[in-house]
């Protein structure tokens, strides 16, 4: 794509501002598409810092649509998915006057599976008693929805426990042994995608899908030359989600239930195949019970030369291979009812063996791994993760595309990349950090208080509730307080509530979505949230013109896959502090106080209550990574701000 094309469609007077009267000129997008349209043409890897503000979603569409290739451009959230989609492509498609092939993908799981919720209809019983409301709105919807896809369904609770028995996720799918197949929404999805030029996915269907190529079992996303990675500073953490393997207290019990029914008659008068299942529901209850007492993620090593641990776990593997003959006899011979079902159960066995075997035997892998539990509830899970995802990604996807664009307002650490360049595996990429459109120190002030207790000291949170009633005062409330733990958000909501004339909102009130058009719709509102409103979230304009920070978003190194890259930097000579926790650290922080600016109208205050970015030598690399916001210290100087800012 030309220059002189790129400000034809950027440009004053250009396309987007003949279709768009409010749209401005920003020379960092078109510098943004051009570097874009040269990658791709040029077959080489791209990363770029996108500032908020800089127009990156049309900068990167532009010149991928033009390429005419295959593009596939994945997101780190659902919710920039869908707005990019279903907002974005449309107005880029009326701007420059022309339709553009696109289709959307997400995950399986996002997907209703038509033979699984008819099968549900038959006998609708809910394991959670107050899910049961939504059975009526569940069931008109499977009449009307052209997609499948819950995202239609705005009020449905993101944890809602009944999903996991009506979607189309892949370890109960039949394929193409399926009597819905014709219908199914993932077929539809599939070849809608082959039919597109730009395909729109989020980041954990890209990773499933290179794992499935990776293991030669298919594919879900259509082949393609140019990858578009949004949001790229979230993609490590995907990746070791979905390049690990789990096994719960759960997925075991679903097993065996699954079996017993797929079986069904083909159990009566066989007790020996009765007592196998019955086994693996008593082994599985002795070997998830020895983990009862913990809470949260923990460490499995301090299990490791534990007998009981070990004669528990083998005896399930062994429950779990008995069944393996028995299911795989089933599949091969069996007619009736559950007949369809049983290789994707055989695939399960299969699965959930080799799984336990890792958790006992990480040194199997085919890369290093750390294991680790997890306390969900009334579910046990056990996992073993990558410690370095950097190498299977070079292998699966960096050295595999020829072009992928990285992109994110968060990826440089003091103006350079080579954080997320070894983090990621990318060897040989072209560098950019763009300039923001923003003019950072007459829009926001940064107030870090002066002799302020650090995190750990008990004074911490009354003195950090006093600060933020003040700065509540002076803002009139619109804010967003956010926290690097729930332990924190708790403890603030119960000193705050009932104390401050604002309406207070908590994350976990309502689904995230509702939470936020609350926020937007409530004049004055302070919400309260930890990680997952760090990323993705958009206010623009006068319901938000405070985010306060309780510390520096350090992961807690006591954590089993953060320990883990500790100790091996460590191993390596390295410094895992300066090299790994600092830049991790950077990085969140940039996101979470990046909630604030979000156009050249917004004005407001940004608080780190962390005494630590200044009185600590470490600190400079958080100031210098970010905009130069005006530093303050003191209320008095919030307050005259704020004052001058209306």
């Amino acid at each position: 794509m030309t220059t002189r094309f790129s400000t034809q469609v950027f440009g004053a007077g250009g396309l987007l501002s003949r279709a768009y009267p409010g749209f401005e000129l920003r020379p960092g997008q078109i510098r943004m598409s051009e570097a874009v349209a040269a990658a791709i043409e040029n077959g080489r890897h791209l990363i770029m810092e996108a500032p908020t503000g800089t127009g990156k979603t049309f900068a990167y569409l532009v010149p991928a649509i033009e390429s005419g290739r295959k593009v596939v451009v994945s997101t780190g959230t659902k919710n920039l998915q869908e707005q990019l989609f279903f907002k974005d492509l449309p107005r880029l498609e009326q701007a420059l006057g022309r339709p553009v092939r696109a289709a959307y993908m997400k995950g399986r799981d996002n997907y209703l599976c038509i033979k699984r919720f008819r099968e549900f209809e038959e006998n609708p019983l809910f394991e959670e008693m107050d899910e049961a409301g939504f059975h009526g709105t569940l069931a008109d919807w499977s009449r009307t929805t052209g997609t499948g896809d819950r995202g239609e369904l705005e009020e449905l609770p993101e944890s809602l426990r009944v999903w996991d028995r009506i979607n189309a996720r892949a370890d109960v799918c039949l394929g193409q042994r399926c009597p819905d197949f014709e219908e199914c929404y993932l077929t539809r999805m599939r070849r809608q995608a082959a039919d597109a030029q730009i395909v729109v996915v989020n980041h954990h269907l890209l990773m499933a899908d290179l794992l499935l190529k990776e293991h030669a079992f298919g594919q879900v996303i259509p082949e393609y030359s140019v990858l578009i990675l949004d949001e790229a500073h979230s993609l490590e953490d995907v990746a070791t989600m979905h390049l690990g393997r789990t096994i719960s207290s759960r997925q075991v019990a679903e097993l065996a239930d699954d079996l017993s029914r797929a079986m069904g008659a083909g159990l009566e008068g066989r007790e020996a195949e009765r007592l196998r299942l019955d086994k693996v529901r008593e082994t599985a209850r002795g070997f998830f019970g020895l983990f009862r007492q913990q809470e949260g993620r923990f460490a499995l090593e301090t299990y490791r030369h534990d007998e009981l641990w070990g004669a528990a776990g083998a005896a399930l593997r062994e429950a779990l291979s008995l069944c393996l003959p028995m299911a795989r006899e089933a599949a091969e011979g069996s007619s009736g009812p559950g007949e369809e079902a049983m290789p994707s159960l055989v695939a399960r066995l299969s699965d959930q063996t080799a799984t336990l075997d890792l958790v006992f035997a990480p040194e199997r892998a085919p890369y290093p791994v750390v294991t680790w539990g997890e306390a969900r509830g009334r579910s046990i899970a056990l996992s073993a993760s990558p410690i370095d995802v950097s190498g299977p990604l070079r292998g699966m996807l960096f050295s595999q595309v020829p072009t992928a664009v990285l992109t994110s307002a968060t990826l440089a650490i003091e103006g350079s990349f080579s954080f997320v360049r070894s983090r990621l595996g990318i060897d040989e990429a072209t560098d950019l950090i763009l300039e923001s459109p923003f003019d950072a120190a007459s829009q926001a002030i940064l107030y870090v208080p002066r002799g302020f207790p650090e995190p750990r000291h008990e004074s911490f949170m009354p003195r950090f509730v006093e600060e933020v009633r003040a700065m509540l005062a002076i803002t009139s409330g619109r804010a967003f307080i956010l926290f690097t733990s729930f332990a924190n958000l708790r403890r603030a909501r119960e000193a705050l509530a009932g104390t401050i004339p604002w309406p207070l909102l908590a994350q976990g009130d309502a689904p995230r979505r509702a939470l936020l058009d609350r926020f937007r719709a409530t004049p004055g509102a302070v919400l309260l949230a930890t990680s997952s409103f760090w990323h993705g979230v958009d206010v623009q304009g006068d319901a938000l013109s405070l985010v306060v920070i309780d510390k520096l978003p350090f992961d807690v190194p006591s954590d089993p896959i953060v320990a883990a890259r500790i100790e091996s930097l460590k191993r390596g000579g390295g410094n895992p502090f300066i090299e790994y926790q600092i830049p991790a650290a950077v990085i969140d922080l940039k996101q979470g106080l990046g909630r604030l600016i979000r156009s050249r109208q917004d004005r407001g205050v940004l608080a780190v209550m962390d005494a630590r970015l200044t009185t600590r030598p470490y600190g400079r690399a958080f100031i210098n990574s970010l905009p130069p916001y005006r530093l303050v210290h003191d209320l008095e100087a919030v307050g005259r701000f704020f004052a001058a800012a209306r």
